[in-house]
């Protein structure tokens, strides 16, 4: 049976779709069979980081009505690691909590790991991801709002379920946002899971479709592994650990923006992918 995990946040924009697809890629690497599930009906973008934009044929919703085969909606986007992309055209107004729960069913002994980007604040979304997962992450952005926000998600996590709370996109340079050490002081040693440094080259990987390009040596990366160890076998790092990986990010952004290039995008979107025309076309 697959571990699964919802990736949440209060706000949008602070990050959870680019760490679940890190941690796809994270898990992957080390041999896990992984899928990551856009659980943003209506207002998917996972797809755009992952660079299979146009390979969403049919989506998650589709497969629980019947509309196509499981197999035909689920991308494979490199070893061990597929996506299952959410509906355009539907939202959590209109789709069935049930017919997701079904889908996860069929899909929980395939998988090792079943990764979850869950909508932006409260709702039908967030209540059925959260009831079907053993691991809640949440996401705080270096802001007050965001960690305010973490907490009244965080009420809405059952207690059998494991939760923890990420920081993100924290630097220590930025003196515009909140630092990280004002910011961990209000959090629960009990809840901390770790904190994710702002990172230049990983927000370019995924602005131009590249998050398969990862690199595992980075400090983004570091820090990824040291959460989900946390996450996962209960292990706690000293905070001297988390700073200096902090720092190492902000060393890294330094040498990017001092002079290496901006990577080129991919071409885009040049399809509408839930329309007949194009799936016809594809098929």
């Amino acid at each position: 049976m697959a571990a699964i995990f919802s990736i949440a946040s209060g706000k949008g924009g602070v990050g959870k779709t680019l760490i679940t697809t890190s941690f796809g890629i994270l898990l992957s690497r080390q041999g896990k069979k992984v899928i990551m599930i856009d659980g943003d009906m209506g207002l998917r973008n996972m797809d755009l980081g992952l660079g299979v934009e146009n390979e969403c044929l049919y989506n998650i919703y589709d497969a629980a009505q019947g509309k196509c085969f499981l197999e035909e909606a689920i991308i494979p986007v490199s070893k061990n690691l597929d996506f299952l992309p959410a509906s355009q055209n539907d939202s959590w107004d209109t789709v069935f909590p049930s017919a997701f729960d079904t889908v996860l069913e069929d899909i929980q002994n395939s998988y090792d790991f079943i990764l979850i980007d869950c909508p932006a604040g409260l709702g039908k979304g967030i209540e059925t991801a959260f009831s079907l997962s053993d691991h809640v992450v949440l996401v705080i952005a270096p802001s007050w709002a965001s960690r305010r926000n973490a907490d009244r998600l965080r009420t809405m996590v059952k207690p059998q379920i494991s939760a923890h709370f990420v920081l993100n996109q924290f630097s220590y340079v930025n003196d515009r946002q909140i630092g990280f050490d004002d910011m961990l002081e209000t959090v629960d040693p009990d809840l901390f899971g770790g904190v994710l440094p702002y990172s230049e080259a990983v927000n370019q990987l995924s602005h131009f479709g590249h998050m398969t390009e990862l690199d595992n040596d980075c400090a983004f990366s570091k820090a990824l592994a040291y959460i989900l160890r946390s996450i996962l076998e209960d292990k706690e790092f000293p905070v001297t650990r988390w700073k200096s990986l902090v720092c190492q990010g902000d060393k890294e952004n330094e040498k990017i923006l001092n002079g290496l290039p901006l990577r080129k995008s991919h071409y885009g979107l040049t399809w509408n992918s839930g329309s007949k025309v194009y799936r016809r076309r594809r098929r």
